[in-house]
């Protein structure tokens, strides 16, 4: 068998590849014809979720944080059997509190949620800076609230978020604010973020 040069190569070098020797060899011996197989250096990174739940006293009405914690649930089942991290932040009493960092262990993160208290006021911007501290290459966030910020400024929470948390991939505010009134003040926060908007309708 002869090897003339490297004109089998079909694929170029990248910085985030290498060559796979091994598949290389076993490729040329069996069409004796040298094509280089490349291994990506890339590694598959986690997937991130990060669920922050605004549980003070406006939302303790009509039962929402029940019912926000049945969609947590859903949520995680729907993604089960896939390598996803969790973490869970409540806004309550004015501030805001790690319940759960990143874990695989969905089981836990429900049991925190099930676990958590309402009452209190919103500080949005506090929930976000916790945010910034877990924050990783790929984090999907979720905001669940009625949009009713009353803790610290309208205008100070979507700056801190527009400075510190621009690598967040995805974001979706959850709006879950049931009143006969609703003033779209979650719509108005998922206009100013860039986040997508939901309403849960009931």
């Amino acid at each position: 068998m002869k090897i003339v040069g490297y004109r089998g190569v079909k694929q170029p070098l990248t910085k985030a590849a290498a060559v796979d020797v091994l598949a290389t060899v076993q490729h040329y011996l069996s069409t004796d014809k040298v094509t280089l197989k490349l291994r990506s250096n890339i590694s598959k990174a986690a997937m991130h979720i990060i669920f922050l739940i605004d549980s003070s006293g406006s939302m303790v009405k009509d039962q929402q944080i029940a019912y926000i914690k049945g969609l947590i649930a859903d949520t995680i089942v729907h993604y089960k059997g896939k390598r996803i991290m969790y973490a869970a932040i409540a806004l309550s009493n004015g501030g805001a509190q790690l319940l759960s960092p990143f874990t695989l262990d969905t089981e836990l993160v429900i049991q925190t949620i099930a676990s958590l208290r309402s009452g209190g006021k919103t500080n949005m911007k506090a929930g976000f800076a916790i945010v910034h501290e877990l924050i990783k290459s790929d984090t999907h966030l979720y905001v669940f609230t009625d949009g009713k910020i009353n803790t610290g400024t309208f205008e100070e929470t979507v700056s801190y978020y527009k400075t510190y948390l621009k690598q967040v991939k995805e974001a979706i505010v959850v709006d879950n604010d049931s009143g006969f009134i609703q003033l779209g003040l979650s719509q108005k926060l998922a206009t100013a973020i860039g986040a997508k908007y939901n309403h849960i309708n009931r």
